[in-house]
């Protein structure tokens, strides 16, 4: 990558969304300072929503608008991101409007919505009742996706659900899918982790549901009372980066609404919904979603806690029949030749190494005694006790074709009281993958009037990369093995 190219994309990374200075369409916004109650900031669009101008509130108390009660403001929690909603609030106009609180930093926002969409009721309790039994395999858990997809489809209608799941680097890939007839298929391809920027993650943290009702439509400037811009993170109508819209006009998309799926806090994937034609969901649909997927994330939750209980299981029960053969030479040398199907099987690795003083034991095919030990001399030197990677040529990139044997390494150490550090190496070699992404994941660069800017892929076509120097990738269960021997060696050296 070159760098004016990084650097755009350092730029995308760390866009100031939520101090954009403007909101949608399908709503209205006004900021109030908690201080005094005072309006600092008002939407262009107000009068669209309410039966006044911005410029007649900015300024005013918010007692100025007909229809709002003091009381509201006191209702509302003090937590930062805590809403209120209040139904068909009266403002004179012909629609009925809904107005939310929402608690900002030292301001409350107050966004207001046509409530002009007709939907029938929806049976939340029905839908969410599937998803309170929790999945117990892999195949549960395949169905479980799909009891989610299922209802966000009757609560929504949209053309498109996906369940969105992040992966470590942040990449992403739609684990399961559920679409309208001959709009195609985006299930099991891979996003890079720039499609959803650090500063949107973050946002998705703090937000419980993301809605872009019109991808075409112009974004509403809001006005103030001094040029400062008011802090849109908590809102549910701030507007869209620029880069965003692009991206979903390449896609077809015209409406789009995301859920995002947290466990233990965190954010671990999201219910992403695209629609190709011009859709609003009310609130309620929306609160709907978001009910439903706060079940599924607890269910979801339980099937990964009751696999890790399982996998810990697994693992002692490894390490125990490693310790157990081991006990049984007096010198550990000797034990370790004697054992060396079972050191290699435990991580379910090609070779094994093992260094202690001057002495190396190298198990299987795999480096030679002398690249083996520009490896050692370098896990020794370092800060890591445990150090994992299925790209070992990252670490010596200039040695790729004598790391062919060993692309992939588990290395551990312990030091021992007789013997200073002992090191122990899991090893498997190159492994080529196949990784299937929704087009091109190297962000295109345009240029207009000399100047370069990012722009997102123009296709999302199935496109397929071959990955060399890397290992097959070391599982969860692989790790904690590894993480576990070397605590269990410290007592036992």
């Amino acid at each position: 990558m070159n760098v004016v190219s990084e650097n755009l994309i350092n730029h995308c990374e760390f866009e100031q969304l939520h101090l954009s200075g403007a909101i949608q369409s399908f709503g209205a916004l006004l900021r109030v300072e908690t201080k005094n109650n005072i309006i600092t900031h008002a939407s262009e669009n107000l009068a669209n929503f309410s039966d006044v101008n911005p410029q007649d509130v900015i300024r005013k108390s918010v007692d100025t608008l007909g229809w709002f009660n003091t009381k509201y403001l006191h209702d509302l929690p003090e937590e930062l991101g805590k809403t209120k909603v209040l139904s068909h609030v009266a403002t004179g106009s012909q629609d009925q409007i809904d107005a939310m609180l929402i608690r900002g930093e030292g301001c409350i926002l107050i966004e207001l919505e046509k409530n002009e969409t007709k939907t029938a009721v929806i049976a939340i309790q029905q839908l969410q009742y599937p998803l309170l039994s929790a999945p117990q395999n892999k195949n549960d858990l395949l169905d479980y996706h799909d009891l989610l997809l299922d209802a966000f489809r009757k609560i929504t209608h949209f053309d498109r659900v996906m369940i969105y799941r992040f992966l470590d680097d942040w990449s992403g890939e739609v684990i399961a899918e559920a679409t309208a007839e001959g709009i195609g298929s985006y299930l099991g391809l891979h996003f890079p982790a720039s499609d959803i920027p650090q500063i949107a993650r973050n946002l998705y943290l703090k937000n419980p549901s993301r809605l872009i009702q019109d991808s075409k439509a112009d974004a509403v400037p809001i006005l103030g009372m001094d040029e400062s811009v008011p802090d849109l993170t908590w809102s549910d109508l701030r507007s869209v980066s620029p880069v965003h819209l692009e991206y979903l006009e390449h896609m077809g998309v015209y409406t789009s609404f995301s859920v995002p799926i947290r466990l233990s806090g965190n954010l671990w994937g999201l219910v992403a919904c695209h629609n190709l034609t011009s859709k609003m969901i009310t609130p309620d649909q929306r609160h709907s979603c978001i009910s439903i997927t706060n079940a599924y994330a607890l269910g979801v939750a339980y099937y990964l806690s009751s696999q890790r209980l399982q996998a810990l299981d697994s693992v002692d029960r490894r390490i125990d029949k490693i310790l157990e053969a081991l006990s049984g030479y007096d010198d550990l040398l000797e034990g370790i030749e004697c054992s060396d199907q079972l050191l290699t099987e435990a991580l379910n690795a090609e070779s094994f190494a093992m260094v202690v003083n001057d002495d190396v034991i190298i198990l299987g095919e795999s480096l030679d005694l002398n690249t083996m030990s520009i490896v050692d001399n370098w896990f020794v030197n370092t800060e890591e006790v445990t150090y994992i990677t299925d790209n070992l040529s990252s670490v010596f990139p200039n040695s790729p074709e004598t790391l062919t044997m060993a692309s992939g390494m588990i290395a551990i150490k312990v030091r021992s009281p007789k013997s200073n550090w002992v090191r122990f190496y899991w090893f498997r070699p190159e492994e080529p993958q196949e990784v299937t992404w929704a087009g091109n994941p190297n962000k295109p660069m345009v240029e207009n009037a000399g100047v370069q800017r990012l722009s997102p892929r123009r296709s999302f076509e199935k496109w397929v990369e071959i990955k060399t120097g890397y290992s097959r990738s070391w599982t969860s269960e692989e790790k904690m093995t590894a993480t576990k021997f070397r605590n269990t060696l410290m007592r036992w050296l």
